[in-house]
């Protein structure tokens, strides 16, 4: 399946994952093409691509398309690499192919710990923890707790464990 990342949100996702201290996602966020086993191969094909050359390009062409933004995005820890991302561009215009490049080429020490992929107990997807966060959420949203999967997973294992009252109160 081919997706539409740019080079601009490879950029970010890199400046996320280095800032977040992630060495998993950070390993493999740069790779074109990913996929794990029993899962549908991803294709980055427009990588290397700016973003507002897709845009210019779409104008040209005279393509319709949308260009709005998620109402939270500007708030979203995206966001704030998004912006840092802009502010580096102007200085050095070449600072996302730059970061991409730099994130190719790190590699982990052979015998660091990485988290291990694993399966969601309750939806079948792929998920470094026992329940995915989506399934976190969406159990949150059910028992009327929007902010059961934001914050410590202990917690959310918790309630999602042992769904008593005391817990509920407790989140």
């Amino acid at each position: 399946m081919a997706t539409g990342h740019n080079a601009d949100d490879i950029a970010e996702t890199v400046l996320m994952n280095i800032l977040r201290g992630d060495i998993a996602r950070l390993q493999r966020c740069t790779d074109i093409i990913t996929a794990c086993e029993g899962s549908i191969p991803r294709c980055k094909s427009l990588k290397y691509t700016y973003e507002k050359e897709i845009v210019m390009y779409a104008y040209f062409k005279r393509l319709h398309y949308f260009s709005t933004e998620c109402v939270f995005a500007p708030n979203a820890y995206r966001g704030h690499a998004r912006a840092f991302l802009k502010d580096l561009e102007k200085i050095r215009p070449t600072a996302i192919i730059d970061i991409i490049h730099s994130g190719e080429g790190l590699s982990v020490r052979e015998g660091v710990n990485l988290p291990e992929r694993g399966i969601c107990s309750q939806c079948g997807f792929i998920s470094s923890q026992k329940i995915c966060k989506a399934c976190v959420l969406l159990e949150g949203l059910n028992r009327g707790l929007p902010r059961l999967g934001i914050g410590k997973t202990s917690k959310a294992n918790l309630v999602l464990q042992t769904p008593s009252k005391e817990n509920l109160k407790s989140v």
